[in-house]
């Protein structure tokens, strides 16, 4: 089904910012081609049905002006979280390189040249070539072999807010496109963290290519904490070669719209990958959050745990497919989704699938929608704790399965108060 035609107005908006970039690479035009192709989706797509992007495109779009961004390293180190970890901050969809640790031995960043090319996606969609087409940087990260990195490595992504006097529907956009190379044998641990400098909405894309090669192993970590008037779209790629290893966790606690895709792909033997989200959306805002794993080769090993949280009017959607190659023998995978609702007025829509072409194979797929125990509730008020803080004691437990596993003390707490916060606000 098509989607919005090209003379539409989202489709001007864009094409004017593809026009303003410095250097139209052949990539670049590949993937403007697609967006021209695909169209903007409506409702009736079946994969946008409970995502409505009206709101977003009742805006115009601009690149943030380097000249109106305010943000210096006392702001950055108030939005920065304090860790103990090597910092590149990128700011409206650019390295800031002053703002940045000098030295993030032993990984290695620079900047591409709109000749050099990027792995092809693994499972492309408009938005994702949207970011490919409009990104004005492109930035490689490179762990050399047998390297393992002392300290993680935390990209901190700072949307300006910039506003528009003369035009109240004019937002900034942002266009992240990073590319990480984990050479065999090494060990890296990645986080990334997006915030906003201010309340006002702003558009951000962002897209993340990690490429784990052999027996090499991966910690990943996304915080996404922007402000509710913002909109976050997102494609993170992750592609493990023999025996690799790769753990990603996604805490999707932020803008209005929310839409984020993970695709990851298992290429040799013996690779092990977990992929696993955390959504609470509330307030009318829709956090929707998409996987796609495919095991290319046998012997490999995948899990998988999606959860929501969703309270006062918000709607969490979740849509996970897990395929098999007819070749990939021996293949084990798990894929869980699981969905607690707060308030009568809360919305889930979950739709886990499996393809399966391979014989010999031990794969699960299931979800599940609840609401608070009326049983547990009244376990831990006849113990003497009140019925506010039995809730958050439910809510917490249920979360507690993906914060628990985040080896990194301070990732946990943050997580926790962000959650903490978001409950706490009040019900327009």
């Amino acid at each position: 089904m098509a989607g919005l035609l090209p003379n539409s107005d989202p489709f001007k908006q864009f094409g004017q910012l593809f026009q303003q970039r410095s250097n139209s690479a052949s990539d670049a035009q590949a993937h403007w081609q697609q967006v021209m192709q695909l169209g903007f989706p409506h409702n009736k797509h079946e994969d946008w049905k409970y995502t409505p992007l009206d709101r977003l495109l009742q805006h115009d779009f601009s690149y943030a002006t380097t000249s109106a961004i305010s943000i210096n390293k006392q702001r950055c180190d108030e939005l920065a979280l304090p860790l103990e970890a090597h910092r590149l901050v990128f700011i409206d969809g650019k390295w800031a390189p002053s703002l940045s640790d000098a030295h993030c031995d032993p990984y290695q960043i620079c900047v591409l040249t709109e000749k050099e090319h990027l792995p092809a996606a693994i499972h492309p969609e408009i938005f994702l070539h949207l970011t490919e087409s409009l990104a004005q940087e492109k930035v490689l990260i490179r762990l050399a072999a047998g390297k393992k990195a002392a300290k993680p490595l935390y990209l901190l992504h700072i949307d300006s807010g910039q506003t528009h006097d003369n035009n109240e529907k004019r937002i900034s956009s942002s266009y992240y496109r990073h590319h990480l190379v984990i050479e065999p044998h090494a060990e890296a641990q990645v986080i990334e963290h997006f915030v906003s400098h201010q309340h006002h909405a702003h558009f951000t894309n962002a897209r993340l290519t990690m490429a784990v090669g052999d027996n090499a192993q991966l910690t990943h970590c996304k915080l996404a904490f922007e402000t509710a008037q913002s909109y976050h779209f997102s494609h993170n790629d992750v592609i493990l070669g023999r025996h690799a290893r790769a753990h990603s966790d996604s805490f999707l606690l932020g803008a209005g719209l929310t839409r984020h895709h993970t695709s990851s792909k298992l290429n040799g033997e013996g690779g092990d990958v977990s992929i696993n989200s955390l959504l609470l959306p509330l307030n009318g805002e829709i956090a929707d959050s998409r996987s796609y794993l495919e095991h290319h080769s046998g012997h490999c090993q995948s899990r998988q745990l999606h959860k929501t949280i969703v309270h006062h009017g918000g709607t969490a959607v979740f849509n996970g497919l897990l395929k098999v190659a007819p070749h990939a023998v021996k293949t084990d995978g798990q894929m869980t989704n699981n969905n607690l609702l707060l308030s009568q007025q809360a919305f889930v829509a979950t739709k886990p699938q499996l393809e399966i072409y391979a014989d010999d194979v031990k794969c699960s797929h299931g979800a599940t929608v609840g609401r608070i125990s009326a049983e547990q509730l009244f376990y831990l008020q006849s113990r003497g704790i009140n019925q506010a803080e039995a809730k958050k004691m439910i809510i917490f437990a249920f979360a507690a399965e993906l914060t628990e596993t985040l080896e990194n003390n301070l990732i946990r707490q943050q997580v926790i108060k962000r959650i903490t916060d978001r409950l706490a606000e009040k019900q327009p």
